[in-house]
This record gives C-alpha cells, structure tokens and sequence, in this order.
C-alpha cells in the first residue's frame, strides 16, 4: 500500500470559519498550493501585495507534499489575483482582524491508496467500519518528527542535560539520508572543520549558520547564545514542539494499554510504534474520551491521572518534571496546550477500487474524510492498513517511496520480506521495478539479455521512471513509444 506516491495523490484543503468574513482592512485569500510550503507562498503574497511578509497571517500551517488550500490575510497592500504553476491567489472576502489557528474548523481530506493486493482491499474495509465505529488515539504523527527523519534528534534532551554544543551541531551539521548533495556536502564541511570557528564563519558566509560561528569567535564557549543568534526561533519551537509530541504520545499509549490490557495492535510510527484498539466497549471509551492530557508544560496544571502518565514517560527518558519545566532559552519555553484524546474522522468514506495504472496487477482506492485542525490524516491511513491477524504478512506500507517498518503485535519492529526475482522472465523484471521495492540485481538484467533476449521494453513497464526531480506525466497508453519523452530519465 502507497500513499503520497504522485502529488496529486494527497488533497487538502482548510475549512475556514466563514463568520469572520465581513468587513475590515484585511483582504482574505484562497490559497492553492503544488510543492510550497506555506511560508513559501506567504513570501511570493507579501511580494504581490506589495507588503512585507509579518503582514500576512494564516490559521495553520500546510505540507508541500500534495496539493494544498489554505486561507492567508494580508493588513494593506493593493489587491491580488494571482496563478502560476504552483500556486493560486484569489480574494474570498475582507476581515476585521488577522487570521488565527482558532479560525480553522479542520480540513477536509482526498487521499489516495495505490498499489493495493486483494487482501489489502479486505482489511482496508474491515479497518473504516471499525474506524467509523470506535475512532482511535488522536497521535502525533511522523510529519512532527521530521527532527528524528534528518538525523537531528531531540535537541531538547541535550538542551536538559547541558549539552548546548551538541545541540547547535546537530541542527546545523546532522547527516540526513533524505537531504541532497548540495546540502549534506555543506553539512560534512561544517563537521571537517568544527571547532575553528574562524574558518567556520568563513566557510558558511552568507549560509546557514554564519551569524552562530561568528559568535562562537567572539565568544567560543557561549554555545547557548550562538544557539540563540544563528537558529532561527521557528526553528527552534519548532523542535520543542517536537519533543513535546513525543512526550504526549508516549503518555498516550500508557493510556490505551491501561484501558485495553494486552488488546492492542501496533501502528509505525518515526518516534516509536504507537498502540491503537480495534474496538473500545462503553465504558473504556467514556474514560478515554474523558482524559484530560495536555501537552506537557508551563499554565496548565496536571491532572493525578495526567501527571501519573507523564511522570512514568519522563523517568524513561531520565528525566524530570521540574527539568522539562525549566527550560528557558528562547524558543525552548515549554507551554502547555490542550488536545482531546479521541480522533473521530468524519465522513470516512471510500471510493470503489479501480486499477491502478501507476502500479500494474493492483489496485487503487479514494478516501474521503474531515479532521479537526491538529489531527493528521496520514495517522488515519496507517490504522486503515493495518492487518486484523498476528499472523498476517507485515504490511509493505510506502510514505511517498519511504517504506516504513511495520511493528509486530508486541511493538517489536519487522521488517518486512524482499521480494524475490527470478533470473529469466522479463516480466518479473518490469514487476519488480513498478513494484517500488527496489530495481533488480545486475544479475538479473545481465542474464536477461545474456539469454538471447531484448531488454524489457517500456510496454512491459510498471511504473514510472525513476527521476532526480520533477513531476512525471504519463500517456494513458504507453504503446510502442512509451512514455512521452520529456518524462524519460
């Protein structure tokens, strides 16, 4: 199963609270957005109204993965009616006020499953009405966590224990598997000469960390203040949020293990596997639904069962309360913040399955639902995917080309098996590139062709190109020619 796989494959769009349109000063915009993130979008806003950028405001942040809409608010400025490839303008209205988080009502979803096998399809039924019946834990999911994706890991655990130089080394100089040359080539010459600052801020001029190194020759060992001076606060709360997460669903989980003895499967998760229930019976559920766990930190006093959850997450990490509370550098202020424990997705319905064109011999599915603001939608596919029987092959479950380790019925990760290629047929050979799991042994090829035959034509082909960068478009039959040729590697 494959989510995210091409961008028009993931749909989401803000449900604004339309009682703030009305009159006032600040013009209100729809948003359309292909490969931009939000602060992205804001800069090419500010450039078109003619304003600065801190004069734009949104309710929420959106992804640049998939197709995305979302409302911005712009104080002043001429008016803007804008289209490009990646990003549509137009005016809904005007507002008394800047946009805030509480002005979204959630955001409606269109996503869609591919690469699916018969027995995908079954579970996948199986999993809505039980999601449509019972809900499930309203986790953090892995776009929080993109710290632990990148190589960084949780800076405040180092910021807790003292470690300011490690901290600043990871966010600025952490090998990331997914990052591109350009970028970790700049990360490795940061690690050959850390310590010089000198020739650090020499070799960073104008990039990432420059104004960080610049202080650190001024003042070498003031680590916390080049922390401070050369990461961005956004960047910084933003790993704090991270950490926050992390601490919450941990807490989370010890609730519904609590709640659901030994009767919980495992979702995968960046951050750890996370336990969920196939169903809840009345009374577990009033208690969960009745749960009262905030994000851990400053304004909001714990609750006993609150504090009891945390306070066991906290002795694993080593950690205590009074430490996490404590921390005060700036952008490393814990605040806490309410979150209702239940997801309850609405309007969860899917589409009929239809052949799927990308992936040859499967099959794909539209899902169609509704979020609050906060929950996250790819947190409702993984529970879609997962298997009703400890001894059911691990799901092969692909984030964009990310196959994520799928966890056992103890939490245990597992790896799921490689396909197996046979040496000779040619057809194997396409099925095993359109399949995703990775290309085929020189071998392979070698005795394809040593065997008298041609090599795989693309009418054999499963799948698209693999390329570097860009969108791939694709004929709806291939033919003779295959692929139209701006689409070829």
């Amino acid at each position: 199963m494959r989510i995210k796989r091409v961008q028009n494959d993931f749909r989401v769009f803000e449900i604004l609270d339309e009682s703030l349109l009305g009159k006032g000063s600040f013009h209100v915009y729809r948003a359309t957005k292909r490969g931009l993130t939000t602060p992205e979008a804001i800069a090419i806003l500010a450039q078109e109204a003619g304003v600065e950028p801190s004069a734009v405001s949104f309710a929420g942040l959106k992804d640049k993965d998939g197709i995305t809409g979302q409302f911005l608010a712009v104080e002043g400025g001429k008016k803007v009616d804008f289209k490009d490839h990646q990003l549509t303008l137009r005016t809904i209205g005007k507002s008394p006020r800047p946009l805030e988080t509480t002005d979204s009502d959630g955001n409606s979803f269109e996503i869609v499953l591919r690469d699916l096998t018969g027995d995908d399809m079954r579970r996948l039924r199986i999993n809505l009405a039980q999601v449509k019946a019972h809900g499930l834990p309203n986790y953090f999911d892995d776009q929080r966590f993109g710290c632990l994706r990148h190589g960084q890991g949780f800076i405040v655990r180092d910021l807790i224990r003292g470690n300011y130089e490690k901290a600043l080394k990871s966010l600025l100089a952490a090998p990331s598997p997914y990052g591109s040359d350009v970028i970790e080539g700049f990360k490795a010459g940061i690690n050959r000469r850390w310590g010089d600052w000198k020739a650090l801020a020499e070799f960073c001029r104008g990039r990432r960390g420059s104004s960080a190194f610049r202080h650190l020759v001024q003042e070498p060992a003031d680590f916390s203040g080049a922390l401070h001076i050369g990461v961005s606060s956004r960047e910084r709360t933003m790993h704090l949020f991270a950490f926050q997460s992390h601490l919450w669903n941990r807490a989370a989980g010890l609730a519904v293990k609590a709640a659901c003895g030994d009767d919980v499967w495992w979702l995968p998760g960046d951050a750890g596997s996370l336990p969920v229930w196939e169903e809840l019976d009345a009374d577990a559920r009033k208690s969960l639904a009745s749960l009262e766990l905030p994000l851990l930190g400053v304004g909001e006093p714990l609750n006993a069962e609150a504090k009891r959850l945390y306070g066991a997450v906290l002795r694993s990490e080593k950690i205590s309360e009074k430490e996490f509370l404590s921390l005060d550098l700036a952008g490393f202020r814990p605040l806490a913040e309410s979150r209702s424990f239940l997801m309850e997705p609405l309007h969860l319905r899917a589409a009929p399955a239809e052949r799927d064109e990308m992936h040859r011999q499967s099959q794909k599915m539209r899902l169609r639902f509704t979020l609050p603001r906060g929950h996250y939608a790819t947190l409702v596919c993984k529970r879609l995917a997962k298997p009703d029987d400890p001894e059911s092959p691990v799901p092969r479950f692909f984030v964009s080309r990310h196959l994520l380790p799928w966890p056992d019925k103890e939490g245990n990760i597992q790896r799921p098996p490689r396909r197996k290629y046979q040496r000779s047929s040619r057809e194997n050979v396409s099925d095993s590139r359109g399949g995703g799991n990775r290309r085929p042994s020189r071998e392979n090829v070698s005795d394809s062709r040593g065997g008298g035959s041609r090599r795989p034509s693309r009418r054999k082909f499963d799948g698209p190109p693999r390329r570097k960068s860009g969108n791939t478009k694709f004929r709806k039959d291939y033919g003779k020619s295959g692929p139209s040729r701006g689409s070829r590697r």
